[in-house]
């Protein structure tokens, strides 16, 4: 039997096979780029005689002292050859370049989290406001304004006040995270389709694509990422009624409430003993 010839024998599968990681490489290349805030720019590049990489003022240097007068020499068989010589050459091309640091996703990311902050920073100093004017209504009714209660009431207003904005700072955090999430969700999937050949047009178009829809959607969610109501209780002077229920004990006065701060107030009325 004769044996087989080596190399080239697999009727060019390995040759397939470098072309297709090939692909895949530049695929994922250019989603990474995309993601890391880098873009094409298209840039001229001088090469010297040997291929390597030189700056412009060191091509003109070359070029100065460059001959591109044909050289005719004879070859093995005594035939005449004329050829150029090598010299520094230049050409257009397609490099990435850093984008504006105001693009970034990092930067996203911060604004997201500083947007979703304020949002209930204000909402929380809007109920802390709310709070501290229905409770000193309240107890200016029963005669407790600028006594110990109006003291007690102004603590718990700082309180809470102080919670929310630790609230806040907790939604803020989870929102720039979240934001970071959806990013790095997108990238993975992308590159999974990397893997299955897609071109680096279609990549390009995908992950500009999801960075967009990602940027969108966390913007609608910022007015969901609420801080919630902080100051139901107080707001309904919580502490006058406590002191009212204390001081009026044995008096004839021990059922009066004021809000909805009434432990057996029901959305029907008040349960009855």
């Amino acid at each position: 039997m004769g044996g087989g010839g080596g190399g080239g024998g697999d009727g060019g599968a390995g040759q397939r096979e470098t072309e297709r990681q090939a692909r895949i490489k530049a695929a994922t290349d250019e989603i990474n780029n995309i993601f890391n805030n880098k873009y094409r720019q298209n840039v001229t590049v001088y090469r010297d005689e040997s291929g390597n990489q030189i700056t412009k003022e060191q091509y003109d240097a070359l070029m100065a002292n460059y001959d591109p007068t044909p050289i005719t020499s004879t070859d093995a068989e005594g035939n005449a050859v004329t050829s150029s010589a090598a010299g520094p050459s230049s050409a257009v091309e397609s490099i990435w370049a850093d984008g504006d640091p105001n693009n970034s996703r990092e930067k996203l990311y911060n604004d997201q989290k500083t947007a979703v902050y304020d949002l209930n920073k204000t909402e929380v100093d809007r109920q802390a406001k709310e709070a501290e004017r229905k409770t000193r209504f309240g107890l200016a009714r029963v005669g407790l304004l600028g006594g110990s209660e109006d003291v007690d009431a102004a603590a718990e207003n700082d309180r809470r006040t102080n919670e929310g904005l630790m609230r806040a700072g907790g939604i803020a955090d989870q929102a720039a995270a979240d934001f970071r999430v959806a990013d790095e969700r997108t990238r993975s999937n992308l590159i999974s389709m990397a893997q299955s050949g897609i071109d680096t047009g279609t990549a390009a178009q995908m992950a500009l694509g999801g960075l967009k829809a990602n940027a969108d959607s966390m913007a609608e969610a910022r007015a969901g990422a609420t801080v919630g109501g902080l100051f139901n209780d107080l707001s309904q002077a919580y502490l006058a009624n406590q002191v009212l229920a204390g001081k009026a004990n044995g008096a004839g006065y021990g059922q009066q409430w004021y809000g909805v701060s009434n432990p057996r107030q029901t959305s029907q009325g008040t349960v009855q003993s």
